[in-house]
This record gives C-alpha cells, structure tokens and sequence, in this order.
C-alpha cells in the first residue's frame, strides 16, 4: 500500500471514529426510540423527532443544539442520567407560546405585554388576537395605564398614537382570562406579527402545549450556561441545575418524597402555573440565595418558588361515620375542613380539588408552610353512645402532619381484653356432680388496655354445641380505660353430658367490618368442660308426704265439721217442727 492511500485510509477511519461518536449513539432501536444505555456524547447540532430511552446503564452528554421537531419523550430509567454542558440546548420546536393573566386587577400586579411600538413611526393599529375557543368577551385592555377598554370577539383592535417609547397593554378579565395568542402591529411600513411570549410580558402564565417530556427517575444536570427550552420536566430523581437556564419550561414537577431539585445561580422563566416548582411534602429543595452568592434569577414577583402539594392524603378511623375537623392555617389563607369517615373508615383529606397546598416558597424568598390540627367532632359507637356519658372516642386535638396517611386508630379507644372465664363448681353440693337444671355461678374477669372507656355487651354460647347458653341474657359491662373487673353471673343447662361455656363480646356494628373486626379488642374465651349430671336420690323421704296427708287431713276435718254442723242445726230444725205439730196430742196424753 502506497504512503498515499495509507494517508487517505487513516483519514478515513478518523472521520468515520468522528462522526460515530457525534451522532446520537443508539445501543438498541426499539420500535423507532433511541436507547441509551452506555456513555455518549453528542457534539454537534441536530434534529429529532424520536423517543429517548436512557436506561439504567445509559449516561448522555450534550454540548451541541438538540431541536425536537415532535412531540417527544425522553425517558431516564433510574440510573441513569443526561447532562448538557457547554452552553448546550435543548429545544422543543412545539411549546406554549400564548399568554394567560394572573387574575389581578390592581395596575402594579396588573398582567401586561409590552408592544416594541417605538421601532415605527405614525400611528399604528394593534390587534389583538385570542387562543382559539377562548373569546376576549367581558376582558379589558388598558393602554399605558389609560381607563379600560372593553374587549369583544376573537381579536380587538386599538389604535396607538405616534410615539417615543414602546407602549404596555395591561389585561383584566374573569379568572384567567383573556388568553392571548398573538399580536399583530400594523403599521405604515407593513404589518408584524408576535406571538405573545415573543414579547416581554409581566405577571403573565403560559398557555398551550410543550412538544417535548422528559421524564426521569435518574438524574437530569444543566451546567455552564445550558438551556431547557420548552421542556415539560417531571422528576422521581434528581435534578441539578448550576448556572442554567430554564425557559418556558415550568412548573417543573417532582413526582416522590425521594425526589431532589438543587438550584443555583441560574435563570427560570415561563411558567404554566403560579410557581415554577411543584414538589411533594418531602421533596428536597436547594434553592440559591443571595446569602451565599447562589442568587436564582426568576421573572416577576408573583409566580413562586415552588410549591408543596399533597394529594390523597387520607385519615384512617377504626369506625365508620366518624366526624372530625380540621382547623388552622394553609399558605394562603384559613384551613377549614370537615369530612366523615367512609365505609372502609378512611377519609380523603380535600381542600375542594385534586390535592391540597401546603407550603409555599414566595417569590420574595419567604417560606410559608401549613399548620392545621384535627379535632373530632362526633365519634360515637355502642361502646360510647351519648346516654353511656363516656367521651368521644379518637383524639382531642391532633397535628396535621404531611403523611400520606394518618392513622388514628389506636388513639383514645378502648382495648378489651378476655382475662378468665370459670365455673365456680365450688358451690355446687359435690365437685364431681354439677346438676343439670340449676344455675351455675360463673366468673369472668375483663381487662381494658385501652386509653378510653367502654360500655359493652357479651353474651355466652355452649362450647360443642353452638346453642345458645342461658345465662340470664346479655350481660353488660362498664370498664373504664386501664381498669380490669370481675362479673358474676349464672349458667343453667338442662342438658346431661360435657359441656363448656363460650362467651363473646358483642363488637359495635359501628366498627369497619364489624363481625371480624378486632379494633376495640374483645374476642371470645371459654371455660374448661365440665360434667353435667341428672342426679336421682334413692333414700326415701317422709316428710313431702306426712306434710301432704296432713294438709289433706286438716282440709277433711275442716269439710267434715261443717257439715256436720250443718246437718246438725238442720236435725233440730225438724225436731222443732215437729213438736210443734204433735204439740196438742202430746198434751192430751198427759192430762189423761
């Protein structure tokens, strides 16, 4: 081989090492996606219109301009990471270009949008033009300040006079509205056209759609003066930005507890909403400050920070139908909430939408942050009806912290708790003989754990049967929190053979799942089984009868004199009569 061709051949394969290492380099193409999923660089500028899937083992460094012609997703498995360094971009060609107003209608937090009419000369007419679907109807517009002007329509027209200086368009309406797409300046020299980001506006939030995602559970790092422009960014990772630039690319959304945002002497602009971070309870938030020369440069006073969101968060009651409050103070204003407990003794902790803001980093570097208490309004159950004069069950007064749920089972309830269950054969006439027929005294001791009192019902079954046991009914027990008793009560069986006793407390149906429920404690025991005997005594016994011939005895003597008295007095009654009938023949006789 010729020193030529040598020369040509190296030239060769250094050009062709070039190029691989800066075009994006694809460890796998699935369905169209480019995987990542070892170390690469991209150095030079480009166009996309793929998927990125940086997997676990994938690290992307760009220095070069990456534009995104679709909408795309960037995807970083945990891991994994992307990186831009060196003033690199990257830019989403499709993103939210019209503007929307704060709502405020004061002229200093006044939305506006500042028009560039000192770059012509005459008289121009601007106008005006509305996001599709979203009319100007019933929204004002304010020229320099001047009174206001009533908009109508899909796009209005006003007049600007000759001027020096460039003229600021104030905006007020219902909500957020109007919703500005664009302005056009017609002018002498021809007419412009601005999409309304394109101009410098005030106290104004995006409207619209970003073409590009990124959504990672790895980590995303902007350095030395690189740009994210246009970017929806939601994290469960880590995101690092030092001297960077965030553009139209807000709110960015931290998706975990575990998530992380360090930010540093960087710039973040464009917002779709009223902060430019939203993060979980337990986010991780570095945000610079001038103390320590980490300064973050944003735009207006009135987009925040960040802010922290709950949502779903939930309370957790043993019973159904709790009622409880919550009462205090959220970042921005009074917190007052009552809910009740559903059938699975869970509440759902709304504010009136999806999830609830509880902290607030401003704007002007203060930080406020929610402080709220539950207090329960009605927690009553069998154990604790309002007749029984024991207390609400559940806690007093109890903070609202951040966790996704709070468990308040096992405050301020009862806890009952089975200690023994006996037959005192003791007090039978033999130990070795309990009669069927004749109540047995049972013990049964009760102990209650808890921290809150309990007014409770068990009742009492036959082990091997199942059958009902007859103990007199339900029996009821007051047990106040810590205390431990002894109930007495008695057991008739009319049945001969080995039989135990099975008792249950009875569980308020108030409970989730009351039938299997063991949240109040309870439960069942039993007694050892013992022998129940008909007993048949053989010695004869005289006094039943004795006692029964007497009363039989008397009752005859009784019968018998009276009627003898009776007959008695009716004999001498016919004995009169009849001397008085014989009386003059009688004395007849006499005299002869």
């Amino acid at each position: 081989m010729t020193d030529g061709l040598k020369l040509k051949t190296g030239f060769t394969s250094i050009l062709l090492i070039l190029v691989f290492f800066s075009m994006p380099a694809v460890a796998d193409n699935h369905q169209g996606d480019i995987i990542i999923d070892e170390i690469v660089e991209w150095t030079t500028d480009q166009e996309i219109n793929q998927n990125i899937h940086i997997t676990s083992d994938g690290k992307l460094t760009i220095s070069s301009v990456i534009t995104f012609s679709s909408s795309s997703t960037i995807i970083i498995d945990q891991g994994g990471e992307i990186k831009l360094i060196g003033s690199s971009e990257l830019i989403s060609e499709k993103r939210a270009t019209s503007l929307k107003t704060l709502g405020m209608i004061d002229e200093v937090n006044r939305s506006k949008i500042i028009i560039p009419t000192s770059m012509h000369s005459g008289e121009i007419n601007v106008i005006i033009n509305a996001e599709e679907g979203a009319f100007l109807d019933g929204s004002n517009v304010y020229i320099d300040g001047s009174e206001p002007i009533l908009m109508s329509g899909m796009n209005f027209s006003v007049t600007i006079p000759e001027g020096q200086d460039d003229t600021t368009l104030g905006f007020t309406g219902y909500g957020q509205f109007p919703i500005i797409k664009s302005i056009i300046l017609e002018t002498d020299t021809g007419n412009f056209e601005y999409k309304a980001n394109e101009l410098p506006y005030q106290n104004m939030l995006l409207h619209g759609d970003n073409g590009l995602t990124i959504n990672s559970a790895g980590k995303i790092e902007l350095v030395e003066n690189s740009t994210l422009y246009g970017v929806n960014i939601i994290s469960s990772g880590e995101i690092i930005i030092k001297e960077g630039i965030i553009k139209d690319s807000s709110p960015m959304i931290l998706t975990a507890d575990s998530s992380s945002l360090v930010i540093q002497n960087s710039e973040i602009s464009g917002s779709k909403d009223d902060h430019y971070v939203q993060a979980q309870p337990y986010s991780n938030i570095d945000w610079g400050n001038s103390e320590d020369g980490t300064t973050v440069s944003i735009k207006g006073h009135l987009i925040d920070r960040w802010e922290r969101v709950i949502s779903n968060q939930k309370i957790i009651f043993d019973s159904v139908g709790v009622y409880f409050g919550i009462i205090g103070t959220g970042p921005n204003g009074p917190l007052e909430i009552t809910n009740y407990s559903g059938s699975d003794g869970k509440s759902v902790i709304n504010d009136g939408g999806d999830y609830r803001t509880i902290e607030i980093g401003w704007a002007n570097g203060e930080v406020t942050t929610e402080n709220a208490v539950i207090s329960i309004i009605e927690y009553r159950t069998a154990w604790n009806t309002e007749s029984s004069e024991i207390t609400n069950y559940g806690p007093t007064d109890i903070e609202l912290t951040w966790e996704k749920e709070i468990d308040l089972t096992s405050i301020n309830v009862p806890d009952i708790e089975w200690v023994s269950l006996t037959v005192n054969v003791e007090d039978s006439e033999s130990d070795s003989e309990i009669r069927t027929g004749v109540a047995q005294q049972i013990s049964a001791v009760l102990a209650n754990r808890g921290t809150a009192s309990a007014n409770l019902f068990f009742d009492c079954e036959i082990t091997e049967t199942g059958m009902s046991a007859d103990i007199g009914g339900y029996q009821n027990v007051i047990i106040d929190a810590g205390e431990e008793i002894e109930v007495f009560f008695g057991w008739r069986n009319i049945d001969a053979g080995i039989f135990g006793l099975t008792c249950e407390v009875l569980t308020p149906t108030q409970l989730v799942d009351f039938e299997n429920s063991q949240a109040f404690g309870g439960g069942q025991i039993s007694t050892e089984s013992i022998t129940w005997e008909e007993i048949n005594d053989d010695s004869f016994n005289m006094i039943p009868i004795l006692i029964v011939i007497i009363i039989s005895m008397i009752s005859g003597g009784v019968y018998f004199v009276h009627n003898l008295s009776r007959n008695a007095e009716q004999t001498a009654e016919i004995l009169e009569n009849y001397n008085k009938e014989t009386g003059d023949y009688s004395k007849s006789l006499d005299e002869d």
